[in-house]
């Protein structure tokens, strides 16, 4: 998620350079073929073979287009390179996003709305999921065809809760029943640790919703940063690391990613999301499963979702158009999106659910669907990277022990109040 804070800062600044003077794609008229361009990053190495197969599906289908993929994975700075394509005129006709991006690019016009050419190619908004079809929305019109979600729960290490004498844990645990099996599991030798979720914004936006907290106001006139309830938020997940010693530091972390630890099987609790349960089925040698991620007062859970957007200046709307309903809805591709479980598909269709959910390992995968409803969302801010910055730079603080976590939030307080619009 570290990556995500890195990259959205450069979306406001540079898509508001965008100029509609530039088209992404070619439409071939002489050789009767169209070539529509794609930039994607979720299918990453990993499913890059499964969003091909997806392709070759489509162009059998329709041979009367070719689909050109331009690949990046995430953490290859594939939203810097976007909005550097987009301002430069490079646009690709349809490019995929994630949730945090979507609002930027659709505050500052980079993506065409959808409803007429729902319209005129006949095809039903019908076949997604309501909520998901309302997540793409703005100013009343569809932005995005949605192509996948997912959501993140408490990963765990069965044989170390058996070795630690812990139960596993359930759907109505609380953060002192996670706090209580991490300090028994990390007892059990050095470099073994019960829990890890990483001290960043990201993190801290949702769980200090599982404490009664919250960023702004309900009505969204103020911030509210610095709430007691937020500030007992932060020192409950610093307290972690440096009071209850649950946690690995970032030096005894030693640049480990914290996915290796699980899979060495030296942690016993990691919040991550569903995405991981692929790397997890082909690395780890030992029982796991997965749970509600646990609250305080109440629940709360990340939703992610990415989208795939046209261009406002494609040359070639109805084929593009084509191109990424056919991703997401067409039942040859939603069945690929299964098989290789990259994360969940947008159909409104219980039948797929169910598939999901029989596909073990892991058990228990109900919880996958149960974490949706506690599902939230940060702060819909045209200048939320702004806001991601200052409050991310000042928990970074507090997390490396440089400042206490009342300090750090008065003063995240003081400078999104001042800096930021509302």
């Amino acid at each position: 998620m570290n990556l995500r804070i890195r990259t959205i800062g450069m979306v406001f600044l540079m898509l508001g350079l965008i100029v509609p003077v530039f088209a992404g794609g070619d439409s071939e008229a002489d050789s009767g073929v169209t070539t529509i361009r794609y930039a994607n990053f979720s299918a990453g190495e990993e499913n890059a073979d499964t969003l091909q197969a997806m392709v070759d599906l489509f162009e059998a289908e329709n041979p009367d287009i070719k689909v050109e993929l331009e690949s990046m994975g995430y953490g290859d700075n594939y939203f810097t390179t976007l909005v550097t394509r987009i301002a430069g005129g490079d646009a690709p006709d349809a490019f995929e996003l994630n949730m945090e991006q979507f609002l930027a690019y659709a505050i500052r016009g980079a993506v065409r709305p959808l409803d007429e050419l729902f319209a005129s190619t006949g095809m039903s908004k019908d076949i997604y999921g309501e909520g998901l079809l309302d997540a793409v929305r703005f100013n009343n019109q569809v932005m995005a065809i949605p192509q996948s979600f997912s959501t993140v729960v408490l990963i765990y290490n069965k044989d170390l809760f058996d070795q630690a004498g812990v139960g596993y844990p359930t759907s109505d645990w609380t953060w002192d029943d996670s706090l209580e099996a991490a300090r028994k599991i990390s007892a059990l030798g050095d470099d073994v640790w019960g829990a890890f979720n990483p001290i960043q914004f990201w993190e801290f936006y949702k769980v200090v919703q599982q404490n009664g907290g919250s960023l702004m106001s309900e009505d969204g006139s103020r911030f509210t940063i610095n709430s007691p309830q937020n500030i007992e938020t932060l020192q409950y997940m610093v307290d972690r690391v440096w009071k209850h010693e649950v946690m690995p530091n970032r030096e005894q972390l030693a640049n480990r990613p914290e996915g290796d630890l699980f899979v060495e099987g030296k942690l016993g609790m990691w919040l991550n999301g569903v995405w991981a349960f692929t790397d997890l089925r082909n690395r780890v040698d030992f029982p796991w499963g997965i749970e509600i991620e646990p609250g305080n007062t109440s629940k709360a859970t990340h939703f992610f979702g990415n989208v795939a957007a046209l261009s406002t200046t494609t040359k070639n709307p109805e084929a593009t158009f084509r191109f990424v309903n056919f991703l997401a809805s067409d039942p040859r591709a939603v069945q690929l999106r299964l098989d290789a479980q990259w994360e969940l598909p947008t159909v409104a269709d219980p039948a797929i659910m169910d598939q999901y959910i029989s596909d073990t390992p892991p058990e228990n995968k109900i919880a996958v669907v149960e974490s949706l409803q506690y599902a939230v969302k940060p702060p819909a801010l045209e200048q939320f990277s702004e806001l991601t910055n200052i409050v991310n730079t000042l928990i970074e603080q507090v997390r490396d022990g440089l400042m206490s976590p009342k300090e750090a939030l008065d003063l995240a307080q003081e400078e999104a109040t001042a800096r930021i619009r509302l």
